[in-house]
């Protein structure tokens, strides 16, 4: 898949994500954000799937139905045992990583098992982004660079430590929606070959 093609696959996840936290009467929270749980159909449209639902009710009592996410759960939740819609935006953020980077969750490198999290994010960092891309796509255009900082940037919140630094999936697919249009606006339109600074 393109850049482009990544990209609107990622918002159309953050868009579902957001459905379930703002628009679902009670909200619910997926708990089972990653790629097997994300599907494409025939236009490349991705549809979430196999929830493993946490319903958040008005009152105190929560009821959780599914098992853990190894890799794809956010440090706070084994400490706590209180799961949020931050849960879910900590997933989608490590989403992004695998999208970008083309490394999944735990990654195996020889005898070892790292996190894509431990990975990506101090490239990200460093604003070094380009180390991280995924090779098998052809090198990003100066525009899609910049897209693909903004994405990573906005990885890099979801994927925070801290869940109230984490952006709402309302803000994270706003975010997107606004990167690909850019994206799209540019194509249509002369694209300069100066390098364009991320961020």
């Amino acid at each position: 898949m393109s850049w482009a093609a990544r990209v609107k696959v990622a918002l159309d996840i953050a868009r579902g994500i957001e459905y379930l936290h703002v628009c679902a009467v009670p909200q619910i929270i997926h708990y089972g954000i990653k790629p097997s749980n994300i599907f494409l159909d025939a236009t490349l449209t991705a549809k979430l799937s196999t929830f493993h639902l946490f319903v958040k009710y008005d009152s105190e009592d929560e009821l959780l139905v599914g098992t853990r996410n190894l890799g794809y759960l956010d440090f706070e939740y084994p400490i706590s045992g209180s799961l949020t819609t931050e849960v879910d935006v900590y997933s989608f953020g490590v989403v992004l990583l695998e999208m970008l980077s083309g490394l999944s969750a735990i990654h195996k490198d020889q005898n070892y098992r790292r996190l894509v999290v431990d990975i990506v994010v101090p490239y990200i960092a460093q604003k070094k982004i380009h180390r991280i891309l995924d090779p098998k796509v052809p090198p990003p255009s100066p525009l899609e660079m910049e897209a693909l900082a903004n994405v990573a940037y906005l990885a890099l919140d979801c994927v925070s430590e801290k869940r109230v630094l984490r952006p709402s999936m309302t803000k994270v697919a706003n975010t997107i929606q606004s990167t690909l249009e850019g994206i799209s606006d540019a194509e249509c339109g002369s694209i300069s070959d100066e390098e364009i600074e991320p961020r």
